[in-house]
């Protein structure tokens, strides 16, 4: 079996992207990666990924930014703007598996934003940086169930 699930947290300038091993029941690697690098990596690891878990903010019903209470419309336009680019990043991201034949599913974001970096580490043990990005990356992977998806997948 492959022993990898890969998660993603799409972003525009560096995507959080997490590899939680289920050999070792553990995430074993955690950092923030360029659109082209992760192209590299996933090529490179292919043959190792059973799944790669994409934040889809896209699938979200909601996504009007523009009515924050005390917010100005400039911010409101900005953020849209902002979650719109990383919801083509993660298109891209989608394509790219395909592309490159690894197994993905499109995930509404889990709600980990309130997840720090102390709750973080004391969740999955990890003992390195970690930022907003990685974590959500983290998390889309961390203790995934594997036989649930295994009946899809073969």
């Amino acid at each position: 079996m492959k022993p990898y699930i890969i998660g993603i947290d799409p972003d525009t300038v560096k995507s959080g992207f997490a590899i939680y091993s289920t050999e070792e029941n553990a995430l074993v690697e955690l950092r923030a990666v360029k659109f082209f690098d992760l192209f590299e990596y996933l090529k490179q690891i292919k043959d190792m990924i059973f799944l790669c878990r994409i934040e889809a903010g896209w699938l979200n019903k909601k996504s009007n930014f523009h009515t924050r209470y005390g917010q100005s419309k400039a911010a409101g336009e900005r953020i849209s703007k902002n979650v719109g680019s990383n919801a083509e990043t993660g298109r891209k991201i989608a394509e790219m598996c395909e592309y490159l034949g690894v197994e993905y599913e499109l995930v509404k974001p889990i709600g980990t934003k309130d997840i720090d970096h102390f709750i973080f580490k004391k969740i999955t043990g990890w003992r390195g940086k970690t930022n907003q990005d990685t974590r959500d990356a983290g998390m889309l992977c961390f203790g995934y169930k594997i036989n649930k998806h295994l009946k899809k997948i073969e």
